[in-house]
């Protein structure tokens, strides 16, 4: 399969709240209306939320600051994806997805990118992350200099298997990579919205609950593994480039099972 990540930033003349409730109330309704048209097979939106560890993540990397949301959407295949646009009840539809997001979506701070994904543990047994459970999303540019192949490859090989080593005492849950794929159809993609340009992936990390992030770094094992992932992460991403910022998901719909 493959998804498409959308980094969003909502119009500055919404509040955070008035933000969310639109996009998850008024807007994630209508994909799920057209969800058909577009052969899209599930939809997860991930609301930034307030937390302590926003600004940590931020002021100990040097990072950009978080941004209101990310959007995910899977499709079985990119021809799978290309073919429903290519149809007249898949143009229209994809025209009503695009005129909603004119009404809450700052296209010129937000960005779009097509990944594959890439599991790297999940410790639910298969069951998933708790109804309290959060997740560290981490938008991520590549290290100038680098390639992306040579980016995903030191991410996926090395950095994840220092996370994986650190799951127990950080109290992590689960932890996917999505690297980016198909830069021709993202350059599109960007043309279509007047995006930012297309980022090199998003990790993203749940926890049980909001306070498994403090129980994580409670004890010097805790801290000395979160300070080795930072260090690391110097290898290989841009970090005043990047992002790493506290959501919760909602699933607004899932036909993939």
């Amino acid at each position: 399969m493959i998804k498409l990540v959308v980094a969003v930033s909502r119009k500055q003349t919404l509040s955070a709240e008035a933000f969310g409730d639109y996009w998850l109330n008024r807007h994630g309704p209508l994909v799920a209306d057209v969800a058909r048209a577009l052969n899209i097979r599930k939809y997860v939106q991930s609301h930034r939320i307030d937390h302590p560890a926003n600004e940590a993540f931020r002021n100990s990397r040097a990072m950009l600051p978080p941004l209101d949301g990310v959007a995910e959407l899977w499709w079985d295949s990119l021809p799978d994806m290309l073919a429903a646009a290519a149809t007249s009840e898949g143009a229209e539809a994809g025209r009503l997805v695009r005129e909603d997001e004119e009404n809450f979506v700052d296209f010129e701070r937000s960005s779009a990118f097509l990944t594959e994904e890439h599991p790297v543990f999940d410790r639910t047994d298969g069951a998933g992350p708790g109804p309290d459970a959060v997740k560290v999303t981490y938008l991520l540019a590549r290290k100038d200099g680098m390639t992306p192949a040579e980016c995903h490859a030191t991410w996926l090989r090395d950095h994840a298997q220092m996370a994986a080593g650190f799951a127990e005492v950080s109290h992590l849950a689960k932890y996917v990579q999505s690297h980016t794929i198909a830069s021709e159809a993202n350059a599109m993609l960007q043309a279509s919205r007047g995006f930012a340009p297309p980022l090199d992936g998003m990790t993203a990390i749940w926890l049980n609950a909001a306070a498994d992030l403090k129980r994580g770094v409670e004890t010097a094992a805790g801290r000395a593994a979160a300070a080795a992932l930072a260090e690391d992460e110097r290898r290989f991403v841009q970090l005043d480039k990047s992002r790493c910022f506290i959501t919760r998901e909602h699933l607004i719909f899932d036909t993939i099972d």
